[in-house]
């Protein structure tokens, strides 16, 4: 099954994250793509690992589905009509390194982070199509989607000096290595996470 690489590697991950002594662990909201729950657990001040579940908006990469209905055989005969994404799951693992940016009269910590991960993705859609040929009848179907890929992130945040309190904004390229390899996406982020520890 397509989805047990990346379980295994999010498995590991968790393992990792709670197996370890740090300095600081945050959860909290991400909204983008995708738009979801984020924990992220930091070490040794310069890099920390982050797992994320999500989902996305129904009306999101529409152009991605239209282009992957033309890429499956079992639709050769027929016309593209529209389709709707009836469910969406993301699941994130991560290994980032974090530096600082000195920055005058800021009080706050501001840092720029980057890194890799994997991405999974499981999509249930229904497309509605067309035979191509008299009687022109026509049809639905419901498959669901898997992704799986790697993901190469950049990102800023900035940590408050006097409450428990980060925002974050980031983007990351994902190359999709299934089902359609080497398909690439660019996905984005706005985000606030509560510290449980301060660093």
């Amino acid at each position: 099954m397509k989805s047990k690489p990346i379980l295994s590697s999010l498995s590991f991950l968790m393992v990792l994250t709670f197996s370890t002594t740090a300095q600081q662990q945050s959860v909290g909201l991400r909204l983008g793509d995708p738009v979801g729950i984020t924990y992220k657990k930091y070490y040794n001040r310069s890099h920390a690992v982050e797992l994320g579940i999500g989902t996305a908006p129904a009306h999101w990469s529409s152009n991605y589905y239209l282009n992957s209905f033309n890429e499956y055989a079992r639709y050769n005969n027929y016309r593209y009509r529209n389709h709707t994404v009836q469910s969406t799951l993301y699941l994130q693992g991560r290994y980032v390194w974090h530096y600082r940016i000195p920055a005058e009269n800021l009080d706050g910590t501001l840092e720029w982070y980057g890194g890799a991960g994997a991405l999974f993705k499981a999509a249930k859609v229904q497309y509605r199509f067309q035979n191509r040929e008299a009687p022109f009848a026509a049809g639905t179907d419901v498959i669901t989607d898997f992704d799986l890929g790697a993901e190469g992130i950049a990102g800023l945040e900035y940590t408050f000096p006097d409450v428990p309190i980060t925002i974050f904004g980031e983007a990351s390229l994902f190359l999709e290595l299934a089902d359609r390899p080497f398909t690439m996406r660019v996905l984005g982020g706005l985000g606030v996470r509560y510290n449980f520890r301060r660093r």
